[in-house]
C-alpha cells in the first residue's frame, strides 16, 4: 500500500510541472491526505484492546509510554499539520487547553482528539494546491516549502505509532506467563 502511494505520487511528480495546474489540482494533497488517513488507521489497530497497564507502562524511567505517544500524535494532527496547511506559526483550535501536552488524558479522549484532527487536517490537506505545497512558509529554523514540513509531520505519525507498538509488544514479553 505504502509503496502504491510512493509510485502514485511519483506519477504526479513526473507528469505534471508546479506551474500546470490542470484538473488535478489537489492530486498532491490528496495523496498526502491519503498516507495521514493510512497512519492513523495504523495507529487505530495497534491501541485497539490496550489494556490501562499497558496505555501507562514505559520500558524504562526515561522512556514514554503509549500515552504520551497518543499525546504527542495529537498535538500533530490538531495543531501541527494545520499550521502548515494554513501557513501561520501561532494557529490552535478553538477550545484547544494550552496545558495538554501535560494533562493526563485516557485513551478514548486521545483517539477521539487524534480523529478529530486527522478530519480537519485531510480536508485541509486535499485543499492544498501544488503551488501551496511548493510554498515558502514559516517553519522551525526559518522558512521551507509547505511539503517539507508536512512530510515530516506525516513522518512522525508512523514514527511514534511504531513507538507505542514497540512498548505494547514490549509489555506483552515482560508480562507473559
Amino acid at each position: 500500500m505504502l509503496l502504491e502511494r510512493r509510485r502514485a505520487w511519483e506519477r504526479v511528480i513526473s507528469a505534471r510541472s508546479s506551474h500546470d495546474l490542470g484538473d488535478t489540482m489537489n492530486e498532491k494533497g490528496s495523496i498526502l491526505a491519503e498516507e495521514l488517513e493510512y497512519a492513523v488507521g495504523a495507529l487505530e489497530r495497534t491501541v485497539e484492546g490496550l489494556t490501562e497497564d499497558e496505555f501507562k507502562f514505559k520500558p524504562t524511567p526515561v522512556s514514554n509510554s503509549v500515552q504520551w505517544q497518543l499525546n504527542h500524535i495529537s498535538r500533530i494532527v490538531n495543531m501541527s499539520l494545520p499550521r502548515l496547511i494554513k501557513g501561520v506559526t501561532d494557529y490552535t483550535p478553538k477550545g484547544w487547553p494550552e496545558d495538554y501536552r501535560d494533562q493526563d488524558y485516557a485513551k478514548d479522549k486521545l483517539m477521539a482528539d487524534i480523529k478529530k484532527g486527522t478530519k480537519a487536517a485531510m480536508y485541509g490537506l486535499k485543499g492544498l494546491s501544488d503551488e501551496d505545497l511548493e510554498a515558502e512558509i514559516p517553519m522551525w529554523g526559518g522558512t521551507r516549502q509547505r511539503k517539507i514540513g508536512l512530510f515530516a509531520y506525516i513522518g512522525e505519525v508512523f514514527h511514534h505509532r511504531g513507538q507505542a507498538a514497540y512498548v505494547r509488544g514490549t509489555y506483552k514479553r515482560l508480562h507473559e506467563k
